[in-house]
């Protein structure tokens, strides 16, 4: 019990926050509508010209629209096509079954503090530093945001974590190392996900000098593809096995290209760091609305944290995570919500620096 118990603090806590900031989320009831208006919106291809009054609608909305019809039986290559459907069937099956597509955020909240708390005592042993860094998580404008949308991140940032933790801590587990990077590829889009597992192995074999089982690396990346597969069923059962799901990337890749709307490379680093950025959609420079002061602090955390300690100390690699990944991302738009998926890492690196300051007072 005494090991549970911060757990059921952590879901007390959540559903407060949600209760008392976003209690829209539990009364939300789908409307038959937004599928009429998602087929004028945007995300539908219109080469003949033969679409009325085309409207414009958020990315909540389109994943709200387009998991419907993928729940209701539609082929999800026929639809918002660019990125990967699983999180979407969830959006749908929840529709389907509640008129909610919410609840699949709400579990996905909660799995990601209970995620993060548990990461921070397998690092730090200490329950104050686990119980803080979830906290900085919980209070965050951008996890807010995605309590607020049905969007893609929320998800994508929960296997992206269960990932880290399995590498890290249960190595041996190839087959659900497998079937969570499966899980993570398929919530967003897999060149996330191959730059975690990039870093993982390259980590864990260049600087720790660690042995690792390649063959039974093989073995999970198979069980990904399998699982990511698996997403496209119903494509697969339409065209009776002769859907190349290769080909299938080839063409989101030329979609993503063609429709790259990135500026200025560094423009995510500025974010990151100022909460400033220059708008691809205009001219000059705005502020975002749902950035926050610890980010630059706990990205400057994070560094003085990598300085001090040993290169082949597993917590060196979570220290510089957060750092090198946005970094990683400084050619892509600048959006606010992207960082979510190094929170986590951030804010825990965040509140093992102030138990470390205040021991030294």
């Amino acid at each position: 019990m005494k090991k549970l118990f911060p757990y059921l603090l952590i879901a007390f806590f959540f559903f407060s926050f949600l209760y008392l900031k976003t209690p829209d989320i539990f009364s939300y009831k789908f409307d038959q509508n937004l599928i009429s208006e998602y087929l004028r919106s945007q995300d539908i291809e219109d080469k003949g010209n033969t679409i009325q009054d085309r409207i414009f609608l958020s990315d909540s909305d389109l994943y709200i629209a387009s998991g419907y019809l993928y729940a209701k039986g539609a082929d999800p290559t026929g639809y918002d096509f660019q990125v990967p459907a699983l999180i979407k069937y969830l959006f749908g099956f929840s529709t389907l079954l509640f008129g909610n597509p919410y609840y699949v955020q709400i579990v996905f909240g909660l799995l990601l503090l209970w995620l993060t708390y548990f990461l921070g005592i397998k690092l730090f042993k200490k329950r104050a530093v686990a119980l803080v860094g979830t906290g900085l998580l919980l209070i965050d404008p951008i996890f807010r945001q995605m309590m607020e949308g049905a969007l893609l991140d929320l998800g994508q940032t929960v296997f992206a974590l269960a990932f880290v933790i399995l590498m890290f801590f249960y190595p041996k587990s190839f087959i659900l190392q497998g079937i969570v990077l499966g899980l993570f590829a398929a919530s967003k889009f897999w060149s996330t996900a191959v730059i975690f597992i990039f870093l993982i192995v390259a980590y864990k074999v260049v600087i720790r000098k660690e042995k690792y089982d390649f063959k039974k690396g093989g073995l999970m990346l198979l069980v990904a593809f399998a699982v990511y597969c698996l997403i496209y069923i119903k494509t697969f059962i339409n065209l009776r096995g002769g859907f190349n799901i290769l080909l299938y990337q080839v063409k989101v890749l030329k979609y993503m290209w063609e429709h790259n709307s990135a500026g200025v490379p560094g423009g995510p680093v500025a974010l990151f760091i100022s909460g400033f950025f220059a708008p691809w959609w205009q001219g000059g420079i705005l502020r975002a609305a749902d950035w926050s002061f610890f980010w630059p602090v706990s990205a400057f955390s994070s560094l003085i944290l990598a300085l001090k300690t040993k290169i082949k100390d597993v917590k060196f690699f979570f220290y510089l995570l957060p750092l090198v990944y946005v970094l990683l991302i400084s050619t892509q738009v600048p959006f606010t919500r992207y960082f979510l998926i190094i929170l986590p890492y951030a804010y825990l690196n965040l509140s093992s620096l102030l138990f470390f300051s205040l021991k030294k007072i």
